[in-house]
């Protein structure tokens, strides 16, 4: 235990403050921040997560994709615990304003069995009330533990690649930090999770594990399905010999966990998985060029819907293009890992609607492979890739969003696309050697001239 903290040592400390300041945000950032007492701030898009799982771990199959939910059910069945407790917290609604201003009484309404897909606030009657819904003290602290998987992920990468010990160092703060807008902000742990899975598949790949890695990548794809576009880079890796092995144990997963709900309602689940239909008007996600492309699938204004699916099977044919030409470096892992972050990026090229999150994938993974780059390739790496994350949650013009997302994950692509050989840490040691014992003599008021030889 000990000798794996001395190697993961940066990746417990940036998680640790990852984990602490996630809490302390949800809990305790309106109060003190805001000024809104006892207001709770609980990322929305965890309640979709949350709702559909309750439905997988109370048996209703064919409700699984009927709020929201589009991806396949493998992380609903790491959170069905937590969702098996769903109806049996209870939510509390507090009274903050009255009529506009600070409510100073004592309004406080707790609700048995209230339904748990509710937002941080609930107006009624022109009065605001904080909720606390009960399960999320739990459901907080998981997903924030669940998405430090890819800290440690993007670490065991960096070592892979011989990345010496203060640029991994760098590497597990920067990862927490882009970890912020997935999790924190809009809460998506299972795409940490996903390409946590397919990051460890690729480096057993590189040790010749074929089947626990064959089996890892299938985990990821049955958590989500985003990251199908790095599977022809193992195919490569893997050549033909493995090939029939490798598609079977990554299909096998994801076919287990999807052959429930297909069967109590296929039609809303293809439709959701197949579709992905989603709303290029709402606030929070924004349009590209490839909308007009995608098919209209009803309503109007901010209720319109078009299908996601069809564009993104475009990214998977180039995704394996991409497999196709990492053909030439199949003895190279570092640029194979460079395709992986490539192939990730695709979403944020290709998507017919954007989402702030889409572009952490690429991101993470990018700033791992840019620690074998030179040093001004590798702090360019961490700038754009810290920027491109702030900038993701402004509320700028749709085509200037998207725009400056693309910019920022091509600068961090370019930064990592030309690694250098791996400097060892003894050789740094060595460097520094010389000039250390300098000092210390000089400290001790020694000198640095020959002495005279005794005569």
């Amino acid at each position: 235990m000990t000798r794996y903290l001395s190697r993961r040592g940066w990746p417990v400390a940036a998680s640790t403050l990852f984990v602490t300041a996630g809490l302390l945000y949800f809990f305790r950032w309106s109060p003190v921040v805001r000024h809104r007492p006892s207001l709770w701030v609980m990322p929305s898009d965890v309640w979709v997560t949350y709702g559909a799982a309750a439905n997988l771990a109370h048996g209703h199959l064919a409700s699984i994709y009927g709020g929201g939910f589009l991806a396949f059910p493998g992380f609903l069945y790491v959170l069905s615990p937590l969702g098996a407790l769903a109806g049996r917290f209870h939510t509390t609604f507090v009274q903050i304003t009255s009529h506009g201003r600070p409510f100073t009484g004592n309004n406080v309404v707790t609700s048995p069995g209230t339904p748990t897909i509710l937002y941080d606030g609930l107006v009624n009657k022109g009065d605001l009330y904080a909720v606390h819904q009960g399960v999320f003290a739990l459901l907080a602290p998981f997903m924030l533990l669940v998405s430090c998987t890819a800290v440690f992920a993007l670490d065991a990468m960096a070592e892979f690649l011989e990345v010496v010990r203060w640029r991994r160092a760098v590497l597990a703060c920067v990862e927490a930090v882009l970890l912020w807008g997935l999790v924190v902000v809009v809460g998506h742990p299972e795409d940490a999770l996903a390409v946590a899975l397919a990051t460890w598949a690729l480096l057993w790949a590189f040790e010749e594990k074929w089947t626990g890695a064959g089996w890892l990548f299938g985990a990821a794809l049955a958590v989500q399905p985003l990251v199908v576009v790095v599977f022809p880079l193992l195919l490569v890796r893997g050549g033909t010999r493995r090939t029939l092995g490798l598609l079977v144990r990554a299909a096998v997963p994801a076919l287990v966990v999807i052959v429930g709900p297909l069967v109590a309602d296929s039609h809303g689940t293809l439709h959701a998985l197949l579709d992905q239909p989603t709303y290029p008007n709402k606030p929070g996600l924004f349009r590209t060029v490839w909308t007009p492309l995608a098919p209209h699938l009803g309503g109007h204004g901010a209720d319109e819907t078009v299908g996601g699916g069809p564009v993104r099977l475009f990214a998977l044919a180039v995704a394996a293009g991409i497999g196709w030409l990492s053909l030439r470096w199949r003895h190279r892992p570092e640029m194979i890992l460079w395709a992986a972050a490539l192939a990730l990026s695709l979403r944020v090229y290709t998507e017919s609607v954007m989402a702030p999150y889409y572009v952490w994938p690429g991101l993470a993974v990018g700033v791992a492979v840019a620690c074998r780059a030179v040093n001004w390739r590798f702090w360019l790496a961490v700038a754009a890739a810290v920027a491109t994350t702030v900038v993701g949650q402004w509320q700028l013009e749709t085509y200037l969003w998207w725009s400056l997302q693309m910019v920022g994950v091509t600068v961090v692509l370019f930064a990592g696309a030309r690694p250098v050989d791996p400097v060892p840490e003894q050789t740094v040691a060595a460097r520094r050697r010389p000039a250390d014992s300098a000092r210390r003599k000089q400290g001790r008021g020694g000198s640095n001239r020959r002495k005279p030889a005794r005569r």
